[in-house]
């Protein structure tokens, strides 16, 4: 039997679901599916705010890159209504690099984080524990593993079509999580995704 110890409680949002990415995608009139054959979409939210936004960029028929950044405001009853912004953005480098790069980091492979949370623990030594079962003590080996968990932050869902294949997947407090596992390659690559947006086109800075 594995004893695994969380360090931190645990996850309890990852902040972007497939509803509400339905609402979102209607309150900024987007197709929920991918319209261009290259195209990339990944929307952010986290915590318990109404806002999450949405960084879009896409290759037309004329081979013209478009990147825009989508800021939502969810309609909170007898609070807030909705409200949303869409600007247009500027990359530093020409956006074909910009697509190679999330190429070059795995976007079209990385799985969602709940297919490596067997990777998120980090392993202890096989120890002989004394337990109380049905009114004696017993001893059973066990494995003392450690686990983080982040009690509260911010999701992503990444959508992208290009090279005739097609991605979609989510993570949850990447920036956090590789703090802790800064080995583990999916983190790596989509901290990698995360960090050429924020330095290619200055939104989402940490």
């Amino acid at each position: 039997m594995e004893n695994i110890q969380i360090l931190i409680i645990f996850l309890f949002s990852i902040g972007v679901s497939a509803q509400n990415i339905t609402e979102i995608n209607s309150d900024l009139k987007l197709s929920d599916s991918l319209t261009y054959e290259t195209e990339v979409r990944i929307y952010q939210g986290g915590g318990i705010t109404n806002y999450s936004s949405l960084f879009r960029m896409f290759k037309n028929k004329s081979d013209k890159w478009t990147a825009e950044f989508y800021e939502h405001y969810a309609k909170v009853e007898e609070q807030a209504e909705l409200r949303t912004e869409k600007r247009t953005l500027e990359s530093k480098n020409d956006m074909e690099f910009v697509f190679q790069n999330f190429v070059r980091s795995h976007i079209l492979d990385l799985p969602n984080l709940c297919e490596i949370q067997w990777k998120l623990i980090t392993r202890g030594d096989v120890k002989k524990i004394k337990r109380i079962h049905r009114g004696e003590e017993v001893e059973k080996y066990e494995i003392m593993s450690k686990q983080v968990g982040i009690l509260d932050g911010e999701g992503f869902k990444v959508q992208v079509k290009g090279w005739n294949r097609t991605n979609e997947f989510e993570f949850s407090n990447p920036d956090g999580y590789l703090r802790h596992y800064p080995e583990i390659d999916e983190l790596i690559y989509m901290c990698e995704i995360l960090n050429t947006i924020r330095t290619e086109f200055g939104i989402w800075k940490k």
